[in-house]
């Protein structure tokens, strides 16, 4: 989704975000004990195997989708690592849907599910590649009015976009798209809060709306709530494991967590699945390098950015980094010797 304006989200969202990183990161602390396997089995009402359905787990205390995956040719579907809790378990089949409550605590949980009989015909609903449910419900002018907001924003003409978005979600409030990018532009208007009641009324119209994961992970980050921001980001890169802008706001979530090896894994995702060259991901890295004496690596990482973003508005800051960098390298050398 937003295949066209991706870019575009993607400057809004790290122009957000960025730029606050706290001086003492927190460490990061994982659970695994409370964690579960969970294996689901969904059959047609025929009672044959329902192949590549989708199979989502809907934490209760957080009233959004956490993790989904897609079942096998066997009609099974694997989630492994689940924090324990109680979920609503949804699966969904080309337009059949059946959904029921799970109490999921320690070790391994099978579940086995079976869709009501009714129309399967036309495309597996939940796919990268397929429409989803929601989507097929906008009707065409609210669809035009979106068109018109992605031209305006990819003009950078915001308030036109956000008065088209508007329109768009007057004719038909229940447009995920449509919010999404509302709430992206509203983010970048500072409107934190408008923004995230925007891309949660999103993701629970429409619980594949990855960018609307992505977006509320970059509000997140700009908040320092890493451990927030974290969650929504994996949520978002399990319906959509090939988002590269997923995979850099993991990235500097880390870094606020101060899980520096972790964030430079995920940068490196992030920068091999980019089909356009990002420099922002250069500071990120060179934030994390730094904080491991990683110097020439940081060095280098602060170079490529200047190269690549001459004219930015961190350029200035980058360039001093860089300086002060450069001076402490060569006067440990010459202490060395």
């Amino acid at each position: 989704m937003l295949t066209r304006t991706g870019l575009a989200i993607t400057l809004l969202l790290s122009g957000i975000s960025l730029a606050q990183i706290p001086s003492n990161p927190r460490s990061v602390a994982t659970n695994a004990a409370s964690q579960v396997n969970v294996s689901v089995t969904v059959r047609t009402a025929q009672g044959g195997p329902a192949a590549n359905a989708r199979v989502e787990l809907r934490d209760l205390s957080l009233g959004v989708g956490s993790y989904s995956a897609y079942t096998n040719n066997a009609g099974v579907a694997e989630i492994p690592n689940v924090p324990g809790g109680n979920y609503d378990v949804v699966a969904t089949y080309k337009l059949a849907e059946v959904q029921q409550r799970a109490n999921l605590s320690f070790g391994d949980r099978s579940i086995a599910m079976t869709l009501p009989a009714g129309d399967n015909r036309g495309a597996d609903i939940g796919s990268s590649s397929s429409v989803s449910v929601a989507a097929y419900k906008v009707p065409d002018k609210a669809r035009k009015e979106y068109k018109k907001a992605e031209d305006a924003l990819n003009g950078k003409r915001l308030d036109e976009a956000f008065a088209h978005l508007g329109k768009a979600l007057e004719i038909y409030a229940d447009y995920p798209d449509a919010l999404t990018l509302r709430g992206i532009i509203r983010m970048d208007k500072q409107d934190k809060e408008g923004a995230l009641a925007d891309l949660d009324a999103a993701i629970k119209i429409d619980s594949s709306c990855s960018m609307a994961y992505f977006a509320i992970g970059a509000a997140y980050n700009s908040m320092e709530r890493f451990d927030d921001a974290i969650r929504s980001l994996n949520r978002g890169l399990t319906v959509d494991p090939k988002s590269w802008q997923g995979y850099f706001e993991l990235g500097k979530a880390l870094v606020g967590k101060g899980d520096y090896q972790s964030s430079l894994e995920q940068l490196a995702k992030a920068q091999s699945m980019a089909n356009v060259k990002y420099p922002p991901i250069h500071l990120v890295k060179a934030h994390a390098m730094l904080a491991t004496k990683q110097y020439p690596a940081a060095m280098k990482e602060l170079q490529d950015f200047l190269s690549e973003a001459p004219n930015d508005a961190r350029s200035a800051n980058a360039k001093e980094t860089l300086d002060r960098v450069s001076a402490f390298v060569a006067k440990d050398s010459v202490a060395q010797k």
